[in-house]
């Protein structure tokens, strides 16, 4: 499931190997914490919403795919 990662396409989330990496450690990190009752969402956000926001954050500027990202 692509989640629209800034300045990237849907098309290239679904067909290059780093943008499969990227959406699908995203996807991982949304289930881990809409798995996890101690996750509150942000305020105005559904939970989803909220584990989407922090795990792209977390994950798009994680060190090494900034360089790939690029």
């Amino acid at each position: 499931m692509p989640f629209g990662i800034k300045g990237k396409t849907k098309k290239w989330e679904k067909e290059t190997k780093v943008g499969q990496e990227v959406s699908g450690r995203i996807e991982k990190c949304v289930n881990s914490l809409m798995a996890d009752p101690k996750f509150k969402p942000q305020k105005g956000r559904t939970k989803k919403e909220s584990a989407i926001a922090v795990c792209k954050s977390s994950i798009t500027k994680a060190e090494e795919f900034k360089r790939q990202l690029t």
